[in-house]
């Protein structure tokens, strides 16, 4: 790893932390880790063969996925997606950058954002975010542009979704010692499989912190 390949990470990562505090541009950055949030229990729930009725978030980075499911076994499944999918999907980024297929994960990025636009997406500011998502993503399929800021976009997108939901399972560890009902995916997965919401809480973030030891081992750490 370079020294100045490094530098430029960690300036990422700071402003990526100040900006994910700030109001404004934070919260348009911070609804990032909720489109793929909510997205991710959108697409389990589909493999499962679950019906996904609307998508929705909006500028408190607050989120929902609307489905129907048939079994306690996929609601598990579907409430597990979304904390678990974000913590993934950032190791998953870098890892393609590593790798050099940055140019496929802004293919799939992007049809992907449309798929999920005109099928699930109903509210404004929800349809506005994933329109200018999609299209900046499409923006360095068509142009051609450097490799290396190609990468650095992808390790921003890694970071802001990694910061996200690290704080996200902070604050779900939180509400489920204190206020369990009011925890979100963990209250969903007590409620299904009796075991306390506490539990899950943990469990999602001994694997966000797992993904955070890996992000910085593959960024930083010679190989």
């Amino acid at each position: 790893k370079s020294m100045g390949n490094m530098a430029i990470k960690i300036i990422i990562i700071s402003i990526c932390i100040i900006l994910s505090y700030s109001k404004k541009p934070g919260i348009w950055l911070n609804t990032l880790n909720t489109f793929f949030h909510e997205s991710f229990h959108a697409i389990v729930a589909l493999i499962l063969g679950n019906k996904v009725k609307e998508i929705d978030f909006d500028a408190s980075t607050e989120g929902s996925c609307t489905s129907m499911s048939k079994s306690k076994l996929r609601t598990v499944l579907c409430s597990l997606a979304g904390y678990i999918g974000c913590a993934l999907i950032s190791l998953l980024f870098i890892l393609c950058i590593e790798t050099q297929y940055v140019n496929l994960v802004f293919t799939v990025i992007t049809i992907f954002s449309f798929i999920i636009l005109l099928l699930y997406i109903r509210k404004t500011y929800a349809m506005v975010w994933t329109i200018c998502f999609a299209c900046i993503n499409l923006f360095f399929i068509l142009i051609p542009t450097p490799l290396y800021i190609q990468n650095y976009l992808l390790f921003t997108y890694a970071t802001i979704i990694l910061i996200e939901n690290t704080k996200a399972c902070f604050a779900i560890l939180y509400l489920s010692v204190f206020k369990a009902k009011k925890s979100g995916d963990c209250s969903i997965l007590a409620k299904v499989t009796k075991v306390p919401a506490f539990v899950w809480a943990i469990i999602f973030n001994a694997v966000n912190w797992w993904v955070i030891y890996r992000f910085f081992v593959l960024c930083f750490l010679p190989k």
